[in-house]
């Protein structure tokens, strides 16, 4: 399920303070950043130029420590070229570590350190000394290092135990006062301090905490290093910890292991050509490219068994990034992104971007930051769906932006960009908070934050395409802007919020109609769901370390927010051996009436009342997943009342799906549908004794929504409607649409055939996300027609959508256009006249038809006129008799509009009545009634329409109908001027008899 990020405002653009040393011998500018990395378990920011090492607080943002190398170093060791942090691998790797190390080090990460390459290959080898750990950044400042799903005792003692009180203070050169006392800044002075200002909204600072930067050892290489990986791993023998260095060589890939950073062993694997390391999906992988840059080598490495797999790919472009992505090695090459999959050796999915790629990397696993040789930014989905360009309303790539971006550095919706000539930039950014499809009766909320405690919600309208088209901002009830916050749910009628606060323990519930908030203290939530629009399902961690799904029924207003208990309808204890559970309710679109064959000794039998089986909620856990029917009875008003929760099924999850990568799933027929791994998949049970798994679908970026009986997808480049039946069967989908640059779709409201979609307003000096409708009625409906599904069906399936009619009317003008035949769509919208549409709602039974052919033949051009005539059998003076009879004073006036606003030349064809070469129409010419021109000057036929239009516009109510019925008088008296410039009518004449 997606996470996109969009911009919450401009940039800040800042530079960092100038060098001591010029660097004047090399001919370099020492000022400009070369690359940037965040270490965000210790809040730490790190720049690189050619001679120095800056490190940053991050949150806030200021400078506390640097390392400017002198002249002497410079000419022994070199200039720094690149850096590379070390990690603590949070994945078992073949040959590498094991999943206990993984789990251990996931935690006990130990030194911060970091390598800085020169280039004449040393290894500067940099160590952070600060008194925190990973549960004291997450505590204090909200930065999301914590998996909750692995909190336990020993962690929250941790925390007890490593407090950072080792504040900063900061004196002004040359002066006596402080600029940071205990950590705060106490001075608004623009600069390096600038981000710590105080505003009125969050009174709160986050404090400064220092940090000492130390260069522990160099080391010293005989060969060029082209590229290095540093990890974390422990022992085998004696588990103390180490530091390992996978260095790329140009023979090969080199093993280092290091115990207090000197050499214990080391281990050699031989390759040529190497580019780039990566680790994903538990393998280790180095990209190999030779100089003619049309082939690509991956090698996949088994180092502890010295065993290289080698595999041979055709592309076109020098590599310029390489990284792991949800499992898959992501490659860009020119102007192309590519996914290699280590498990089928393919690359299976691939993209081109209109701009040479300068610099390619993720900002999370659903987003992509791409920046071109122009120095223009790019966010995109991970299938290459735009979201977001700093290019904002310029031509992409006819200009050159001054910011020479050099590289980035994105952590908890704040991104670091930096440029060659030292000068960085500061993004806030929004996030999306993800919400599940837990009700097929209501359309899905999209919802954002920020860290500055705001968010942002977008629910459709029910019925409407447009008039809806704001985003709600609500403020979180707190001064502090160190919130961690990973879940936010809003029911699905709109009027209830909750909003978790991980780093705090607490549970916030918002009125969206009073703006009354209800907070409730101590409790700690992996997963949420609201179950109808009252009652929120939750899974718990307990203050036994154990987790419990819980489901409260919560109320509008009074709630007491001294105990969340009180509220608590039902409980499920997990077992002590799961860790990690994720939560899926399923509200059914129609409740489904149970037969109960006997009420003795019954649950139910106490309430009397008839039950349905409203919902599911499916609990997905490491190896099971465990579905629970909710059984409700329905109040008059509506509401579901849950009356049990009845234990369905507990089923072992089908191999290869993995259990945290499930995003959604739902029980189908005689199985399941899930969306995992960017794949919608079906698990079919196999006669009581095994399952069989289909890839229904590929390459899913997201699901829009799922409602009533269809599921509207994200996948590649398009979007694709389904019910939910066909999918299940792999049968194409409804509709396929194209995605389109101006907006990214996020919702849909099928009963206004409408998708919503957000879109990005970027300028220099201001960001605006936006709300746009896309009415995709008239794709829908030739879909329909081509499937060759009955016109009666389609016409009764659609004909209450208040776009149908402009719907028909731009099919029919895009056929004319594309001179397809019309005979389906000409009979389709005569049906908008059959007895069945018109008789019971009293409207004339032609006005629907001659509406949308009057704005038809005012979107085409003369010379398509004919053909149109030709199927609908019709002349132009039937279809003029036609409005007078139903008195469409209207539609005559678009009319006569049509045939006033051609120039000069068409009006010359219109008098000569000329058929188009062209056309395969046959409409014969010699009849007076079949002559646009000769009609026009019928005077008794311009009598009429005169006669109608002046009745209607003494008959109008209002000013503004009456002024566009004399308007219209005033046209026709223009229009006959101009085919009769000879002045030869009588109309005058008759009009003054008619009305003396």
């Amino acid at each position: 399920m997606s996470r996109h990020l969009w911009p919450l405002k401009p940039p800040q653009t800042c530079k960092i303070n100038d060098s001591t040393h010029g660097l004047a011998n090399y001919e370099i500018n020492n000022n400009g950043i070369l690359q940037t990395i965040s270490l965000p378990q210790a809040n730490v920011l790190i720049m690189l130029t050619p001679g120095r090492v800056l490190a940053y607080n991050l949150k806030p943002m200021a400078l506390v420590a640097s390392h400017e190398r002198t002249p002497e170093s410079i000419e022994e060791f070199g200039l720094n070229r690149s850096i590379t942090q070390s990690i603590a691998l949070d994945e078992d790797v073949e040959g590498l570590n094991n999943q206990t190390q993984s789990n251990s080090l996931a935690w006990n990460q130990g030194k911060i350190v970091f390598y800085v390459v020169t280039d004449k290959s040393f290894l500067l080898t940099y160590q952070i000394l600060k008194s925190s750990a990973n549960m004291t950044t997450f505590k204090d400042y909200g930065i999301p290092v914590i998996d909750l799903a692995k909190l336990s005792q020993d962690l929250e003692q941790e925390y007890d135990d490593s407090v950072d009180d080792d504040i900063l203070t900061v004196f002004e050169k040359g002066k006596t006062s402080k600029i940071i006392q205990n950590g705060y800044a106490v001075t608004k002075e623009k600069g390096f301090l600038q981000f710590l200002s105080v505003n009125q909204e969050n009174l709160d600072e986050l404090p400064v905490r220092r940090l000492e930067l130390r260069l522990k050892v160099v080391l010293k290489f005989d060969y060029n290093i082209i590229d290095i990986i540093s990890f974390k791993r422990r022992s085998d023998k004696d588990e103390k910890p180490e530091e390992s260095l996978l260095v790329l060589f140009p023979h090969g890939l080199q093993l280092l292991n290091l115990v207090n950073f000197k050499l214990k062993d080391s281990s050699l694997v031989q390759l040529t050509n190497g580019s780039r390391i990566c680790i994903t999906q538990d393998q280790l992988l180095v990209v190999a490219q030779a100089s003619d840059q049309n082939t690509v080598l991956i090698n996949s490495i088994k180092i502890d068994k010295q065993k290289v797999d080698v595999a041979e790919f055709t592309v076109e472009g020098k590599l310029t990034a390489c990284f792991g992505l949800k499992g898959k090695m992501a490659l860009a090459f020119g102007d192309t992104v590519m996914y290699y999959n280590p498990q089928t050796n393919e690359f299976d999915y691939r993209f081109k971007v209109p701009f040479s790629i300068k610099i390619c990397g993720k900002l999370n696993d659903e987003t992509l930051i791409l920046i071109s040789n122009a120095n223009v930014m790019y966010f995109m989905t991970q299938f290459g769906n735009a979201l977001f360009s700093s290019a904002g309303d310029s031509e992409l790539e006819e200009q050159s932006f001054s910011f020479d971006y050099s590289g980035f550095a994105y952590v908890d919706k704040l991104l670091v960009s930096a440029s060659s000539s030292g000068e960085y930039q500061v993004w806030d950014l929004w996030e999306e908070a993800k919400q599940g499809f837990s009700d097929a009766r209501s359309p899905v909320s999209y919802v954002l934050q920020n860290n500055k405690n705001d968010v942002a919600i977008y629910s459709p309208a029910k019925g409407s395409s447009a008039t809806h088209d704001v985003m709600q901002i609500i403020k979180l009830p707190t001064r502090t802007i160190n919130n961690c916050v990973p879940l936010i749910k809003v029911n699905s009628n709109n009027k209830l919020m909750v909003v978790y606060v991980s780093n705090k323990n607490i549970l916030l519930i918002q009125n969206l109609e009073t703006n009354v908030w209800y907070s409730f203290k101590e409790i700690t939530i992996l997963d949420m769901h609201w179950l109808s629009s009252t009652y929120l399902l939750c899974a718990i961690k307990r203050d036994d370390w154990t987790i419990s799904v819980q489901c409260f029924r919560l109320h509008l207003q009074g709630l007491d927010s001294s105990d969340i208990n009180k509220y608590r309808i039902w409980e499920y204890q997990l077992p002590a051996s799961v860790e990690r559970v994720k939560l899926q309710v399923n509200l059914f679109c129609k409740p489904k009436l149970l037969k109960l064959k006997s009420l003795e000794n019954s649950d139910l039998d106490k309430y009397g009342e008839k039950f349905y089986k409203t919902a599911e909620v499916i609990i997905t856990t490491g190896d099971k997943i465990i579905i629970f029917a909710i059984l409700s009875i329905l109040h008059p008003s509506g509401i579901h009342i849950i009356k049990k929760f009845h234990e369905h099924a507990k089923i072992a999850i089908p191999s290869p799906i993995l259990a945290e990568s499930i995003d959604w799933v739902t029980s189908f027929k005689d199985g399941f549908i899930y969306y995992f791994d960017n794949r919608i998949v079906k698990a079919s049970e196999i006669n009581g004794s095994g399952w069989t798994t289909t890839v229904l679908l590929e390459n899913v970026e997201r699901i829009i929504d799922v409602l009533s009986d269809e599921i509207y997808v994200i996948s590649g480049h398009f979007k694709l409607f389904y019910k939910i039946d066909d999918l299940w069967e792999k049968q194409p989908p409804l509709l396929s649409i194209r995605l389109e640059d101006d907006y990214y779709p996020i919702s849909v409201s099928p009963d206004a055939t409408t998708t919503h979609g957000l879109s990005c307003v970027f300028h220099s000096d201001y960001s605006k996300l936006i709300i746009k409708h896309k009415i995709y009625l008239d794709q829908m409906i030739s879909a329909k027609i081509a499937q060759n599904v009955s016109l009666q069906d389609i016409s009764t399936e659609f004909r209450p959508i208040k776009h149908y009619n402009f719907a028909l009317e731009k099919i029919l003008s895009l056929k004319i256009l594309a001179n397809e035949p019309l005979d389906q769509i000409i009979e389709l919208v005569k049906l908008c006249d059959s007895p069945q549409n018109w008789e019971t709602s009293g409207f004339n039974p032609h006005s629907d038809m001659l509406e949308i052919i009057s704005n038809c033949l005012r979107k085409i051009e003369a010379k398509h006129w004919n053909q149109l005539f030709s199927s609908l059998k019709m002349t132009p003076r039937e279809l003029l008799t036609r409005c007078l009879e139903g008195n469409e004073a209207k539609i005559i006036g678009i009319l006569l509009l049509v045939f006033l606003n051609y120039d000069v030349e068409l009006v010359d064809d219109l008098k000569d009545d000329k058929i188009d070469e062209n056309s395969d129409s046959t409409v014969p010419s010699e009849t007076k009634d079949t002559a646009v021109a000769d009609l026009i000057k019928d005077q008794e036929m311009m009598l009429k329409v005169l006669k109608l239009l002046v009745t209607s516009a003494a008959n109008a109510d209002d000013s503004t109908t009456a002024a566009e019925s004399w308007d219209m008088c005033f046209q026709l008296i223009r229009l006959l001027k101009e085919l009769d410039k000879q002045n030869k009518t009588q109309l005058v004449q008759e009009a003054l008899q008619m009305f003396q």
